[in-house]
């Protein structure tokens, strides 16, 4: 009996590990408004924000996320541009904040704050508290292959896999297994938004 007991025990304690976790949703309120107030706010609030991005006001944010000219794709941080330039690497002159505002002492996001804006938009990017999440948007098919095309300045192309960033090099893994360092600034606009996505997608 002693040892049923046990056991049982053991097994309710396994099934619990083994469930799936429920996450919560993100509070804008709490937890992303506090971040962009600390990371973004210098530049973009009141009514000379820079790119015309204003997000102190919830209204004029909301102009930018989703529709025409979004800086936030709900459901899919891969395509917003939000979380693709603040996780671009610092030497990369789109970066957020800019390196101009760098040097005034402006600090990036960490990665877990970064982290926790790409789940908000993941979520939808609601500004309402507790929002149920949404299904995340497919990525296009381009974003989920393994091998791309990548073209340099010259026209010249290759095929390899985004294997990261070191630097100002993206780093291409070839079909040999090797990998090799590629400089982003020699890279045709088109790969260089590619790897701005992939790197994004990746952190």
């Amino acid at each position: 009996m002693k040892f049923r007991s046990i056991s049982f025990l053991s097994s309710s304690f396994l099934l619990s590990l083994l469930a799936p976790a429920v996450l919560e949703a993100v509070d804008y309120q709490e937890e992303i408004r506090p971040i962009l107030n600390k990371k973004c706010y210098k530049c973009h609030s009141g009514p000379r924000a820079k790119g015309k991005l204003r997000m102190d006001s919830e209204n004029s944010f909301a102009d930018r996320i989703g529709g025409d000219d979004p800086v936030i794709v709900p459901g899919n941080p891969a395509e917003s541009l939000l979380a693709i330039k603040a996780g671009l690497p610092r030497s990369d002159g789109e970066a957020m904040p800019p390196p101009p505002a760098r040097e005034r002492g402006a600090e990036p996001m960490t990665s877990t704050e970064l982290n926790l804006v790409k789940q908000w938009i993941s979520e939808g990017a609601s500004f309402e508290k507790g929002a149920a999440p949404t299904p995340a948007v497919a990525d296009e098919p381009a974003m989920e292959e393994k091998v791309h095309q990548w073209t340099n300045v010259e026209g010249k192309t290759l095929e390899a896999e985004f294997a990261g960033t070191e630097g100002t090099n993206v780093l291409l893994k070839l079909a040999d297994g090797s990998t090799i360092p590629y400089d982003y600034h020699k890279l045709s606009p088109e790969s260089q938004e590619l790897a701005k996505k992939l790197h994004a997608a990746t952190q």
